[in-house]
């Protein structure tokens, strides 16, 4: 019997020809017919929908995965990429980066590279480079309706690179649909630390998991995602960021500064005619029960979209390398995100000027309504809570923060301060516990930076404690700075020795001061996690 190998039956079969059913891989080189044995075989296929593609367990696969075009899903008949055999062998891999690594199984490997301070280096696995620098292990362009589940995914490299563990890429597509990303494991994608000279991607385009649209000035039309779903996956030891949206049709008037995207880029006179129409923002993305820590920038960042949820993650060890300011989860130029039962613990705080980030949640230029309740957030270096204005739209106008909602959460020692006013609109912060039980942790209770335009906000009903009795209302940036937009009603101070001061304005409800000994922090926590049912509703391992 003649056995063939699937690049010749394609081309038997004709160029146009696309695969239906069920295709296997293994990678193995030299498979006989119908199973795929390299990545080179199966990005040579245009695939039906409905196509089932399925990577052998155990078994690592050099190369990217990279669809040909025209080889999208259809509603109810989505293309699905997942694995066949022994569960007990491990996971499939897809590495895009060298192809002689060191096996770092458990993750014990890397981490002894972490230091005291939790701000390390990066940990290749490479025992050296190929020299070649893949954008991604999996690279889907202008395809949907696409389902990727229980693979293993590495870019690793011996230097920095454009690299991306999963890319989902849209441009000039209109709008692209059903994504579904489920059980997948990126680690060690060794993107940019920092923009780098040359380089068409800045370093914010570079991590784990990035669903980018672009655009490049030809054959415009206005593009974006809808229906996007990544949950129960692990993202670890990535740069720079862990999981992320962008979007180039972004201009808006008080938006983020549109400047920053092609075909734009420092072109005042073409951002004043496109503002008017240009924002396309994306719908329905939810990032939901994912792991993300060892991240060398920011942890999870939602741009451009419009009611995105990001609910039930687990993140940790947040910028631990990249020069840029980072935080732990945040939305920029985004309306109506909302941040729940999250868990956030251990983002850095690296820069030596003020004001720096370093916080759990960042609502950042641009964005209006977003919601933060109902989180857990502790020991993360630069605070809580950031409200970001700081810096304009790309045509003169201020890109504040407006409307956000920070209600009901926790927050345990998180240091330098608890609430950062650098560029807010309106905010609202009611109901929130916010604890200092850590000796020698300095962290007043809110810091306004001086940063953008007039901050505004209301603080209102929450709990501060500081168990040592030395708690502090305001960290100023600028002491000649007035405060008369931000207001405190009804809170409830203990440990704090005077709130009042000339930088304090009082809001319709009287604020209350006692000592720390009046207050129980740990029937607090008890309550607090029983009212949110944070336990059932929070990151499930």
């Amino acid at each position: 019997m003649i056995k063939m190998s699937w690049v010749v039956l394609m081309a038997a079969l004709g160029a146009g020809a696309a695969r239906a059913d069920e295709v296997r891989v293994d990678c193995s080189g030299a498979s006989p017919a119908p199973v795929v044995g390299s990545l080179t075989e199966l990005n040579a296929m245009r695939f039906a929908p409905g196509t089932r593609i399925l990577f052998k367990r155990g078994v690592t696969c050099h190369g990217s995965f990279v669809p040909r075009a025209g080889s999208s899903g259809v509603p109810g008949r989505p293309v699905v990429v997942g694995s066949y055999g022994d569960p007990a062998v491990g996971r499939a891999v897809i590495a895009a980066g060298c192809r002689e690594a060191v096996a770092d199984p458990d993750q014990a490997l890397t981490l002894q590279a972490r230091t005291a301070s939790g701000i390390s280096p990066y940990r290749s696995l490479c025992r050296r480079d190929d020299g070649v620098v893949a954008r991604a292990a999996i690279h889907l362009h202008n395809l949907q309706h696409w389902e990727i589940e229980g693979l293993e995914l590495t870019n690793d490299g011996l230097s920095e690179g454009a690299r991306v563990g999963l890319l989902v890429q849209l441009e000039d597509f209109g709008v692209g649909s059903h994504y579904r990303v489920r059980d997948v494991y990126v680690h060690h994608v060794r993107g940019y630390l920092k923009d780098a000279p040359g380089s068409e991607h800045v370093y914010k385009e570079t991590g784990g998991i990035l669903f980018n649209i672009t655009r490049h000035g030809v054959n415009q039309r206005k593009t974006r995602f809808d229906d996007v779903l990544v949950e129960d996956s692990e993202i670890f030891h990535v740069d720079a960021i862990g999981l992320s949206t962008r979007s180039a049709w972004m201009c808006r008037v008080g938006g983020a500064p549109c400047g920053d995207y092609l075909p734009y880029k420092d072109k005042r006179v073409a951002l004043s005619a496109a503002a008017a129409d240009d924002y396309t923002p994306s719908t329905n993305i939810v990032f939901r029960n994912n792991h993300i820590h060892d991240i060398g920038g920011d942890g999870i960042v939602v741009r451009s979209a419009t009611r995105p949820l990001v609910e039930a993650n687990l993140m940790h060890d947040i910028w631990l390398r990249a020069a840029g300011n980072s935080a732990g989860a945040w939305a920029i130029n985004t309306d109506g995100a909302r941040f729940q039962y999250n868990e956030i613990h251990h983002v850095r705080y690296q820069q030596p000027w003020e004001p720096g980030d370093g916080m759990a949640f960042d609502a950042d230029l641009g964005t209006r309504d977003t919601q933060v309740v109902n989180n857990y957030s502790h020991d993360n270096e630069g605070g809580f809570m950031l409200f970001c204005g700081c810096g304009d739209d790309g045509l003169g106008n201020p890109a504040q923060s407006s409307g956000t909602l920070v209600e009901n959460n926790l927050s345990i020692n998180d240091g330098r301060r608890v609430i950062v006013f650098a560029g807010s609109q309106s905010a609202l912060v009611r109901g929130n516990l916010l604890l200092n039980t850590r000796p020698g942790l300095v962290s007043p209770a809110a810091e306004n930076t001086g940063m953008g335009s007039k901050n505004a906000g209301d603080i209102r009903d929450n709990v501060f404690y500081h168990g040592a009795n030395a708690g502090t209302l305001w960290r100023a940036m600028k002491p000649a700075l007035r405060h008369d937009d931000i207001r405190w009603g009804g809170n409830r101070f203990y440990g704090y020795a005077n709130i009042q001061s000339a930088q304090f304005f009082e809001g319709e409800a009287v604020n209350t001061v006692a000592p720390a000994a009046g207050f129980d922090p740990e029937a607090a926590l008890r309550n607090w996690f029983a009212a949110t049912s944070f336990k059932e509703r929070g990151y499930r391992r």
